[in-house]
């Protein structure tokens, strides 16, 4: 088979039109997008597995929800997405070949760049393009390769606690309160669960999760008086300056609802239901070189 292979100065292959090469389609920043509420039991002597039994959370100030933030990709075929800074894959919204990307826990100093099948729907000058025999496009070079430098592995929990539930829901990791719920406004109480990965000093990364686990979480310290919020966490990675971050967030539009201490229940924050049969691996790219915003 006809092909072109392309190696850097370090002998590092940079592309190789044989195989299926993904290319830079979307970069920029994070954009609001939703507000979604959370979900109380309207009341405790309805069953919780109904669906129809939850509500939406209000308050005395008003509806305060998770936000969503994230971007929109046109021409979308088979796109993935790398962060620098926080985010969570809650979902996406798709309309023919338009999805539309909605990450919780993110904010929009949260960057993305977005990859895809390299495709001719580029202009530019000069260009190099690569079809194969059947007249499909390989490669583009008016778009920047996806060249994936690293990988790692998310790590397991911490030891579990009586009660079945763990403390950290990475060995090694640490907590990180994003709000409290407090008057006057009574915001969604949040906290994270992060592990740090180091990588090369002064170097910008960005990571990609292609699947994650979801859990629960139940917060004592969320600013209630007394009693626990418990709700539904989900798991993302990102990257950073120095190395990527994994972590366990809020899930937006979760359930939503109050615990009382009891039955081994530790204090402080605690999670539960967190697959450890497999642990997602995270996918690591640098961003030097690579343009913000791109399309």
């Amino acid at each position: 088979m006809a092909g072109l292979t392309v190696y850097k100065d370090n002998g590092q292959m940079l592309f190789d039109t044989t195989k299926i090469s993904y290319g830079l389609v979307k970069s920029g920043y994070m954009t609001f997008q939703q507000s979604w509420s959370r979900r109380g039991l309207r009341s405790a002597q309805l069953d919780p597995g109904e669906g129809t039994n939850w509500t939406p959370v209000q308050n005395v100030a008003q509806d305060k929800g998770d936000n969503l933030f994230g971007f929109t990709l046109t021409n979308a075929r088979n796109p993935i997405v790398f962060l620098v800074g926080s985010g969570t894959l809650n979902g996406s919204q798709r309309i023919g070949d338009t999805i539309t990307f909605l990450y919780s826990n993110a904010t929009s100093a949260t960057r993305y760049y977005c990859f895809d099948l390299m495709a001719d729907n580029f202009v530019g000058t000069p260009f190099l393009k690569i079809y194969n025999q059947s007249g499909a496009l390989t490669f583009n070079s008016l778009q920047p390769p996806l060249n994936i430098i690293g990988q790692y592995t998310a790590p397991p929990p911490d030891p579990r606690t009586q009660g079945g539930r763990i403390y950290l829901t990475y060995l090694g990791g640490r907590t990180q309160r994003r709000q409290l719920r407090v008057p006057p406004n009574y915001p969604m109480p949040q906290a994270d669960c992060i592990y740090d990965v180091p990588l090369s000093p002064g170097v910008e990364y960005a990571a990609f999760l292609p699947w994650s686990r979801g859990g629960g979480i139940m917060d004592f310290s969320s600013g209630d008086s007394g009693d626990a919020a418990a709700y539904g966490v989900v798991e993302g990675a990102y990257g950073r300056t120095g190395g990527i971050s994994f972590m366990f967030g809020a899930s937006a539009g979760t359930t939503d609802s109050r615990a009382m201490a009891g039955g081994g229940v530790p204090a402080g924050i605690s999670y539960s239901n967190i697959a450890t049969d497999r642990y997602p691996t995270a996918l690591i790219i640098q961003t030097a070189g690579l343009p913000l915003p791109f399309n």
